[in-house]
């Protein structure tokens, strides 16, 4: 695949009054249905780099600055998951009227998991990386801390508690790409701006106040949720939680890896989904532990049907 062979396009919206934009990169001739990725409390969506370029060798992409992501407009903290999840639906609807895969990360994957709940039939498979079912009282500390640090000026403070809760700095487990992970974070976290700060203050404050997944139905679409193994944030444990609550889930962890998955060990995470949603065997995979069939009609570990096929394209 040729960088000419792919083609952008982008879209500004604007959702109960706040502007934010998103974009979808095309793939010609695409192998599986177009992969969206909802990104996490500093992604934005131009900034998947090496991740976006693997999957565009099998799908086209679709990557979206929601309302106080990237460099669309602040959200105030009232403003929930069911708000995000309405924005995410009005792009896609916009962008990509038609079934797709969805990957939500970290922040991002309470508001997929959102959207995929509310919209059953919009998209044939979903993935989560890093994620809680709820906030345990360890992390509301932790993102309470950090909010304090902002607010009384302690820049250098915010940025060693920011990268102590995402990446595991225990010297004795093996973290992958663990020193270039670090220094490109903390790169990227001095480099805030004013109005990135107060993103962040609001992102955290949002975090806090709508602390659990919403209730309802649970997402009867295939689901794999997956972390790093050595995840301070999601741990596997929590992660694994989540894949409980969903009707047809599939867990495992990567080895090597913690919360910035897609950071240390992309070109694995990137195999891992495209495994997923092209309907691949999970099975001998040395990069993670073994996937556990995991939901709410079945026991940990117990086989099943195999998925349903995934259909491919979706743009035609």
């Amino acid at each position: 695949m040729t960088p000419t062979a792919l083609s952008e396009e982008v879209i500004p919206l604007t959702y109960g009054g706040f502007g934010y934009s998103g974009r979808i990169v095309h793939h010609p001739e695409p192998r599986i249905a177009p992969i969206v990725l909802v990104g996490g409390a500093f992604q934005h969506q131009g900034g998947w780099g090496r991740l976006e370029r693997m999957l565009l060798e099998s799908a086209s992409v679709i990557t979206v600055d929601l309302p106080g992501w990237g460099t669309s407009d602040r959200l105030p903290a009232h403003h929930g998951i069911d708000f995000l999840a309405g924005a995410l639906d009005l792009f896609l609807s916009k962008i990509a009227p038609y079934p797709v895969n969805v990957v939500g990360a970290s922040y991002g994957s309470a508001v997929a998991h959102e959207w995929v709940r509310r919209n059953p039939g919009r998209a044939e498979r979903l993935a989560l990386v890093g994620t809680m079912a709820q906030l345990t009282d360890h992390v509301r500390a932790k993102v309470e801390l950090t909010i304090r640090m902002l607010e009384r000026g302690s820049h250098a403070e915010f940025v060693d508690q920011v990268i102590g809760t995402m990446v595991c700095r225990d010297p004795r487990v093996t973290v992958a790409r663990r020193p270039v992970v670090i220094r490109c974070l903390t790169q990227a976290l001095n480099k805030l701006t004013t109005e990135g700060v107060d993103k962040y203050r609001e992102n955290s404050r949002r975090l806090l106040d709508h602390a659990e997944l919403p209730g309802g139905p649970a997402v009867e679409i295939p689901v794999l949720v997956t972390t790093g193994e050595h995840d301070p944030l999601t741990t596997p444990a929590l992660s694994r939680e989540v894949s409980a609550r969903c009707a047809d889930a599939r867990f495992t962890a990567l080895k090597d890896a913690d919360h910035l998955v897609h950071l240390e060990r992309p070109t694995e995470i990137v195999d891992l989904l495209l495994r997923f949603f092209g309907g691949e065997p999970l099975t001998g995979l040395d990069y993670c532990h073994p996937v556990e069939h995991v939901g709410g009609r079945g026991r940990a570990g117990v086989a099943r049907a195999p998925l349903p096929a995934p259909r491919t394209g979706g743009e035609h």
